[in-house]
């Protein structure tokens, strides 16, 4: 009765805005895709949704009428004709970025936020909001790096500093982006001009970022600061020689500044939320110059004196008092030289592995991680299972357990996990996260600390399965219909939660054995009993209807993309092996019928060659020993950025990012763990070293030390005596079975310490 009164108040509130019942029926069958939603879709969606409508409305409005303003390095592309990205807006409303979905985060490890940088090197400090950019005279014209197809980036010595590098006559102008540790935290632009000639150098205050336009509704200069909607904050490098401050009516600054019309006004206001501003110097020869802006917006303290007048007091430091790139530099060789390190043969392996531990340690905010610094700046259960077992696997335990405290004050007071409603996949991955740092560390106090929150999440699991009210029959013992992972489907019932939770209950049987814990434990074997159950009987009936022993994303579901999910069964969660015949089939399934060349392309909301997804196969094959799985990560690591970084899908024509954060931290997270999987790999039974050896890896040498693993850490060394691979090897335990089937599949040892010689055979040598 109820979902009949909410369907009659809409349809009056939405008929008196004219939407007529022929409208309403593309919403009323569009919910019955999946499985019935009755109520209202997960709350924290909605300021998401509306925030990205919004911003792509007022972006295309904007750029329709305003054709020859100076817009970001996306945009400029979506719009101009000619451009191989050229993006159609037709009979929508809105314009958003869905081909260069890709920048750069740069912080320090301390902050809780991270500023962005973009393919030209525009500077995004604050998520959703303003942006500086650099322009650059060289004689009488001015460059525009959003518009210099030559524009170049990289890192220096594969740390968060971006170097973007701008060709001019005369050499190039280089632009260092990196994160400084100062109250408050701050991100530095420093320009050099590394030409023979005086050049001059812009920092612009510009209304947008990499996702859309920003609402940047005040600009006033002071001596040395740029306020940004009275609380944002530019630290320029002393008084502009000229500056010139705009509206969006107004015109364009980079207009103005070619034309030489600059105004030297102090303050601007725009109520249509376009102010610009930008602020000129001289840089000689072989200079630098540098500007700065702090994170997270925090830059003015305000102190009421009367109900009718503040003060902003300033608190971001002199541009001139900030360590440079160099001192940024030798702050994260000290911190990087801890935990897992490692050396391979392979120099974008090596120089991806050496940047993403840093940025996996900047997306790690103090009591939280989160799954990008832009679009996904918040936590996420599910993200956050990959990114805690990326940390733990790489040695970085106090980062990880320092996330894992947060858990009980992310619980209902039910057991649920909560980092969205309906997602009910969240506390099968926070009980396997805690059991897995547990497994990796020992960090046995932790775990007594954890352990009334992981009993009641394991408790909750099994109230949820066993409550079979308001499920389809197909669904009997299973998880409840739900939002879940969002490339899977819409509203649904899915195996991946189903997983997830039966991963959850034995983790968290162990957890209430071990802590004396008997009621969640006899709860915990019974449910894992039933729901294990319950799995095999609809994914046998799924058989039948499939006409092959196939796991599809749900009990209703057929071959489509989302089926990619249902692998977590044998990679991460270990439920089924890799010989399955239910993985290899539906291994096999994905291979053939959701992969374009080495790459996944999700057809399911990412529409593009998912990232993290193509691992989540390479995963299953790794585990198998099969070598198309160094062919995918190959594949992966020759679609990245020049700053080693991705987005969360890949558009299949142009390669640049269209969906998700354009540095997504799931991404993050399983670059690392593939290569620690190749690298070191838990069997069960014992540890296997070098499962593959990728191409001309043979006869190079192979380094790895201070691995954590369930069966302690180990160090190891590959070696070669001419033609003969030598290993050596120290386990932290002694009587932990070691191989290593990439080199030579008859080796074994028990060995706690040791050098041995190899004997490969014909099947172990690479084609």
């Amino acid at each position: 009765m109820s979902s009949n009164w909410r369907e009659f108040l809409l349809r009056r509130a939405l008929g008196r805005m004219h939407v007529n019942e022929d409208i309403l029926r593309h919403l009323s069958t569009f919910q019955r895709l999946g499985a019935t939603l009755e109520t209202a879709p997960p709350r924290e969606l909605l300021p998401v949704g509306a925030r990205t409508m919004l911003r792509a409305l007022r972006t295309r409005g904007a750029s329709d009428i305003r054709p020859d303003w100076l817009w970001p390095y996306w945009l400029e592309r979506q719009l101009d004709p000619h451009d191989a990205a050229f993006t159609p807006r037709g009979h929508l409303p809105a314009m958003q970025n869905v081909t260069n979905r890709n920048w750069t985060l740069v912080g320090n490890m301390h902050s809780a936020w991270e500023g962005v940088v973009d393919a030209a090197g525009l500077v995004s400090p604050i998520p959703d909001e303003w942006s500086l950019d650099w322009w650059v005279r060289v004689g009488e014209r001015w460059h525009f790096p959003s518009r210099a197809p030559e524009v170049r980036q990289g890192l220096r010595d594969a740390r968060p500093v971006v170097v973007t590098h701008l060709p001019v006559p005369g050499g190039e102008i280089r632009q260092e982006v990196y994160g400084v540790e100062t109250v408050p935290e701050q991100v530095a632009m420093e320009i050099e001009n590394a030409t023979d000639e005086v050049v001059e150098v812009a920092f612009a205050v510009r209304p947008y970022n990499p996702e859309g336009l920003a609402v940047v509704q005040s600009l006033v200069l002071t001596a040395e600061f740029v306020e940004v909607n009275a609380r944002g904050l530019v630290v320029l490098p002393g008084r502009p020689e000229r500056h010139h401050l705009s509206t969006f009516h107004e015109g364009d600054c980079a207009t103005a500044l070619e034309r030489g019309e600059m105004n030297g006004s102090p303050r601007v206001e725009d109520p249509a939320g376009l102010a610009q501003g930008t602020f000129v110097y001289s840089l000689a020869p072989r200079e630098r110059i540098r500007a700065s802006t702090p994170l997270e917006g925090r830059t003015i303290e305000r102190r009421w004196r009367l109900p009718w007048r503040r003060r902003m007091q300033h608190t971001a430091p002199a541009t001139s008092n900030l360590p440079g790139a160099d001192d940024a530099l030798r702050d994260w060789d000290i911190r990087m030289d801890r935990g897992m390190r490692v050396e391979v043969p392979h120099t974008r392996l090596q120089e991806a592995i050496d940047s993403n531990r840093a940025y996996l340690l900047l997306l790690h905010d103090p009591g939280s991680i989160t799954a990008g610094p832009l679009t996904y700046h918040r936590f996420w259960f599910r993200d956050a299972a990959y990114q805690v077992a990326a940390l733990d696997r790489w040695g970085f335990h106090d980062e990880a357990a320092d996330i894992l405290r947060s858990y009980p004050a992310r619980q209902r007071r039910d057991g649920y996990f909560y980092s969205q409603w309906r997602e009910w996949d969240a506390n099968g991955a926070a009980i396997w996260t805690a059991a897995e740092h547990d497994r990796l560390t020992g960090d046995h106090g932790l775990m007594a600390e954890l352990a009334p929150s992981l009993g009641a999440g394991t408790r909750w699991i099994a109230r949820t399965c066993a409550d079979d009210r308001g499920k389809d029959a197909a669904a009997s013992g299973l998880m409840p219909a739900g939002i879940s992972a969002e490339h899977l489907g819409p509203h649904d019932y899915y195996y991946w939660d189903d997983l997830w939770a039966w991963r959850g209950l034995l983790d968290g049987a162990t957890i209430a054995s071990r802590h004396g814990d008997d009621t969640t434990l006899r709860q915990a074997e019974v449910a894992a009993t039933r729901l294990e159950a319950s799995l095999r009987r609809s994914w046998q009936d799924a058989a039948m209807r499939l006409g092959a022993p196939v796991v599809p994303a749900g009990p209703t579901r057929g071959y489509d993309a989302g089926m990619i999910g249902s692998l977590a069964a044998c990679y991460p969660l270990g439920l089924l092996g890799p010989d399955d015949p239910r993985v290899k089939a539906t291994a096999e399934v994905v291979r053939e019928r959701f992969c374009i060349g080495e790459a996944f392309y999700q057809g399911i909301s990412h529409t593009g060659l998912g990232t993290y997804l193509t691992l989540q196969l390479a995963f299953v094959e790794l585990e198998a020993g099969d070598e198309r799985a160094w062919a995918r990560f190959a594949w992966l690591l020759d679609a990245a950025t020049a700053t080693y970084t991705w987005p969360e899908a890949i558009h299949p024509q142009l390669r640049g990012g269209c969906m998700g954060d354009g540095h997504h931290g799931w991404v993050v997270a399983d670059v690392l763990n593939f290569a620690r999987m190749l690298l070191v790999r838990e069997t069960g039974r014992g540890l296997a070293l070098l499962t593959l050896m990728p191409p001309g890896w043979w006869g190079e040498r192979v380094s790895v030390r201070d691995a954590p693993t369930h069966f302690g850490r180990i160090t190891y060394e590959l070696d070669w005596d001419g033609d003969t691979p030598v290993l050596s090897w120290e386990c932290e335990r002694g009587g932990v079975p070691l191989t290593a089937p990439g080199v030579d599949a008859s080796w074994r040892t028990v060995d706690r310490v040791g050098v041995a010689r190899l004997s490969p055979q014909a099947g172990d040598l690479p084609a």
